[in-house]
């Protein structure tokens, strides 16, 4: 992903292990370590809002804000202008995966970078031919995450982003908030 200049996080090492590890069959366990300026994802922020944790929504954006997007600071609405803006590179991430025929295999809110990174790459895979409905996670039996699926998925993760951030709105910014995202959905920027 790197080399085709598409965001991504970069391997660092690989660990094997003598812990079996049950998939289809045994295997031999691994760990792959991964870098990347920033681990949070979409997911970090449901956690505290499905816990009511709102002041820690707040704590999660404000240091995503400063360490991530500190030009945001200075905006009269800096929580929706991160929304915005990590609708804007999430769009152009899978608009990006789609013209080279990738295809991540669970694209939930846990895989979805806050900096529009390409997280998780297990499973995944790359079409040979074009084939709409490609999927590449052999346990995806209803093609959830098919390549042709891949935008509307990163539309709906992005809709629980917002849902997350909700506690940071007032009604106007959420509100405008909802329509960028349903303007990325028809294909805007």
């Amino acid at each position: 992903m790197h080399g085709l200049g598409i965001p991504t996080t970069r391997a660092l090492c690989l660990f094997d292990s003598d812990e079996e590890v049950y998939r289809e069959r045994i295997e031999r366990g691994a760990l792959l370590v991964r870098l990347a300026p920033s681990h949070v994802r979409f997911g970090s922020f449901e956690f505290f809002y499905h816990r009511q944790q709102f002041a820690r929504v707040k704590q999660l954006a404000d240091y995503v804000i400063a360490h991530d997007y500190p030009a945001l600071q200075e905006q009269a609405a800096p929580y929706l202008s991160l929304l915005q803006e990590v609708v804007k590179r999430t769009a152009r991430l899978m608009a990006q995966w789609q013209l080279v025929g990738f295809a991540h295999g669970v694209m939930n809110t846990d895989n979805m970078s806050i900096l529009g990174l390409t997280l998780d790459y297990g499973p995944f895979g790359f079409m040979d031919a074009y084939e709409p409905e490609f999927i590449c996670n052999h346990s995806d039996y209803h093609g959830r995450y098919a390549f042709d699926q891949q935008p509307s998925i990163g539309l709906w993760n992005l809709t629980c982003l917002a849902q997350a951030m909700l506690p940071l709105f007032d009604a106007e910014n959420g509100e405008a908030a909802a329509e960028q995202a349903r303007k990325t959905g028809r294909g805007g920027t």
